[in-house]
C-alpha cells in the first residue's frame, strides 16, 4: 500500500458521516455515543473545540434519522458493522432540521445571521410542505411557526456551532446582545415545543452557560463534561491503532527509513509515544484513561508525506484560533500567566469556572483558555472544588507560545519553530555560557524596539517563554529559605539542572556590566538556588546581564557560577 492509497482514505475535513462511509474513509466508531445521544429525548448540548469531531458526531444522527440502520436506496445502510447497527430500534419516519450557525453567520451582522437562519427553515418548510413562516417576523417566531406545524415527537434538530454568532460579534457590544436575545428566542422555542422534538442536540465551543438563558435553556442536558461522554470526540488511544493501523506503520517507515514490511512493532511503539507527547492529552472530564487525541493533528499528520511531528491544530488552518483565544488573551496579565503555565497546573475555583461567561467582562480568562482547547482537565472534574487545568501536550504549549509572544511582545514571526529548537538543544547541551548567549540573542532579535522596556524582567519572560514552548518545563516560581531564582529548568537528558539568574543594566560601559554579571552570580552562589529538591544529579548555575542602552538592546554578558555535582 502506498501514500496515495493510505491519504485518500483518511476521512477530509469537512465530509460528513454518509460521505466518510460511501468513500471507504477511515470512520472511528463513535455510534454508540449517537446511540446514547439520538435515543434519548431530552435536549443535549456538546461543547469541544474546534476541528474536533463535532461536525461528523452531528451529520451521523441526522443519517440516523434520516435512513435509519437498515438497507436503503438500493444499497446497504452507512451503519452497517458498526456498535449501532444491533442498538437501534427505532424505525420511525422524521423530519431533520440541521442547521450549521458558523455557516449561516458568515455575514457582517448579525442581522444578516438571522436572514440566514430564516431562510434556511423557509426553505426546510417547503421541502416539507409546510407553511413557510412568515420572514419579517422576529426569530423567536418563526421558529415557533415552524414547530407549532409539526406532529408530536416528529422532529430531528440538530445545530452545529450553536455559538458561532456570539464569537463572530464578541467584541461588539450591540451585536453581541442581539446575538444573546436570538439564542434565547430559539432555545425558549426548544423548550415550549419541547413535545414536537424527537431529538434536539446542540454542539459548539464555549460553554452553555456563555447564554446566560436564564430558564430559557434549563431543560438542555449539558454532556460536555460527563465521563460516560468523555471520548466522544477526539481519538483515543487504542482507537489510533486499530482504526489507523496502516497509517502509523506508513510514518514509522518514512521515520526510520525503510519498507513498511520491515516496521518492527517496537519502532510503531515509539512513534505512537511521540505523537501521544504532541497531540494527545485532551480530557474532557480529568480522567488519564480517557485522553484523546486532536482529530484534526493526527489526520494532518498522516497526510503529511515526510510525517513530521510539528504543529497541524494550532494553526489556521486547523481553525485552532478562534476569536475566543483572543478574547482570553486581551482579559489575561503576561507574569501571572507564564508563572502559571510553566508551573504546569492552573487552578481555578469549580463555581468560577463552571459560571465564567463569554459576555462577562470579568469571566476568568483560563477558562476561556480551556474552552479555547489550550488548556484542559489535569484532574476529574469537581465543580465543588479546585478545577486543576494544564497545556495538553506539546503542539498546544508550542503553539501558545508563539500566540503568546505575538499577542505580548508584538512579535510578527514564531518564536517556535524546528530551527529554534534544533539551536536550543545545540546551545543548551553544550553548557556553554557563550553559546547560549548567542542562542539568547537570535531569540529576541526579531523583537520591535518599542516592546523593550527598562526592565530585566521584559527579556527574561521572552526567554523563559522559548523555553516553556520548546519543551524545557521552565520553573519561576521555585522558592527556598534563601530566595528565589528567576529560572530553573532540566536537562533530562544530560541529567542536569540550569538555573539562570537575570540582570539589567541601562549602561553599556563595560565596568557596569561586568559588575552587574559580578552580582548575579554572587547571588547566585549566596543563595544556593536549586541545591536541594532538584531531581538531576548535577547543576550549572549561569548568571546573565541584559543591556537596554539602544547601542546594545541584547544579553551582553553570561558566566557559569558553578557547576555542582549532588
Amino acid at each position: 500500500m502506498d501514500f496515495d492509497d493510505l491519504e485518500s482514505r483518511l476521512p477530509t475535513a469537512m465530509a460528513s458521516f454518509a460521505e466518510l462511509r460511501k468513500d471507504g474513509s477511515v470512520y472511528v466508531d463513535k455510534t454508540a455515543f449517537v446511540q446514547k445521544i439520538a435515543g434519548s429525548r431530552k435536549p443535549k448540548i456538546l461543547t469541544r473545540p474546534r476541528r474536533f469531531g463535532k461536525s461528523t458526531l452531528q451529520s451521523t444522527i441526522k443519517e440516523l434519522f434520516l435512513h435509519g440502520v437498515k438497507p436503503y436506496d438500493g444499497h446497504d445502510s452507512y451503519f452497517k458493522g458498526l456498535a449501532i447497527e444491533k442498538l437501534w430500534h427505532d424505525d420511525g419516519s422524521y423530519l431533520v432540521l440541521h442547521l450549521d450557525f458558523y455557516n449561516l453567520s458568515s455575514g457582517r451582522t448579525v442581522t444578516l445571521f438571522s436572514d440566514e437562519v430564516m431562510k434556511a427553515i423557509a426553505s426546510f418548510c417547503r421541502a416539507n410542505e409546510l407553511a413557510e413562516p412568515d420572514q419579517s417576523s422576529d426569530f423567536g417566531a418563526c421558529f415557533n411557526s415552524m414547530l407549532e406545524q409539526l406532529a408530536f415527537n416528529s422532529l430531528v434538530l440538530l445545530i452545529d456551532e450553536f455559538d458561532a454568532p456570539l464569537l463572530r460579534h464578541y467584541n461588539q457590544e450591540q451585536e453581541l446582545a442581539r446575538c444573546k436575545d436570538l439564542m434565547d428566542q430559539l432555545f425558549s422555542a426548544v423548550k415550549t415545543q419541547a413535545d414536537k422534538c424527537r431529538c434536539v442536540f446542540f454542539t459548539g465551543i464555549t460553554r452553555f452557560q456563555d447564554l446566560g438563558l436564564g430558564t430559557a435553556g434549563n431543560n438542555f442536558t449539558d454532556i460536555s463534561y460527563d465521563e460516560e461522554f468523555a471520548t466522544c470526540c477526539g481519538y483515543t488511544h487504542d482507537e489510533l491503532k486499530q482504526y489507523f493501523a496502516q497509517h502509523l506503520r506508513y510514518a514509522a517507515a518514512l521515520r526510520n527509513g525503510c519498507a513498511m514490511e520491515a516496521v518492527s512493532d517496537a519502532q510503531v511503539e515509539s512513534l505512537l509515544k511521540d505523537m501521544s507527547d504532541w497531540y494527545d492529552g485532551y480530557s474532557f472530564d480529568g480522567t488519564k484513561q480517557h485522553e484523546v487525541f486532536s482529530t484534526w493533528s493526527v489526520l494532518r499528520f498522516f497526510a503529511n508525506a515526510k510525517a513530521t511531528l510539528r504543529p497541524y491544530w494550532v494553526t489556521e488552518e486547523g481553525s485552532g484560533l478562534p476569536q475566543l483565544l483572543k478574547l482570553s488573551l486581551d482579559r489575561i496579565d503576561l507574569e501571572p500567566l507564564i508563572a502559571k503555565i510553566t508551573k504546569g497546573e492552573v487552578l481555578i475555583g469549580g463555581q468560577e469556572f463552571l459560571y465564567s461567561s463569554l459576555i462577562n467582562p470579568q469571566a476568568n480568562p483560563y477558562s476561556l483558555l480551556f474552552q479555547a482547547g489550550y488548556l484542559t482537565f489535569k484532574e476529574p472534574y469537581d465543580p465543588s472544588d479546585n478545577v486543576h487545568l494544564a497545556c495538553p501536550n506539546q503542539e498546544i504549549i508550542w503553539g501558545l507560545t508563539n500566540l503568546l509572544v505575538r499577542h505580548f511582545f508584538n512579535l510578527e514571526v514564531d518564536l517556535c519553530t524546528n530551527t529554534s529548537s534544533r539551536k536550543a538543544r545545540a546551545a543548551l547541551s553544550s553548557l556553554d555560557a557563550e553559546q547560549i548567549l548567542d542562542f539568547f540573542n537570535y531569540a529576541i532579535e526579531f523583537l520591535p524596539y518599542s516592546h523593550n522596556p527598562d526592565n530585566e524582567f521584559w527579556a527574561a519572560d521572552l526567554i523563559i517563554l522559548l523555553l516553556f514552548g520548546l519543551g524545557y518545563k521552565p520553573r519561576v516560581e521555585v522558592m527556598s529559605l534563601h530566595g528565589r531564582a528567576d529560572c530553573i529548568f532540566d536537562l533530562p537528558g544530560l541529567h542536569t539542572t540550569i538555573v539562570l539568574e537575570f540582570k539589567f543594566e541601562s549602561s553599556p560601559d563595560p565596568k557596569q556590566l561586568d559588575a552587574k554579571l559580578a552580582e548575579a552570580l554572587q547571588q547566585i552562589k549566596d543563595r544556593k538556588y536549586a541545591l536541594n529538591g532538584t531531581s538531576e544529579p548535577r547543576v550549572a548555575r549561569f548568571g546573565l546581564v541584559y543591556c537596554s542602552d539602544s547601542s546594545e538592546r541584547k544579553f551582553v554578558r553570561m558566566a557559569l557560577a558553578d557547576q555542582i555535582e549532588l
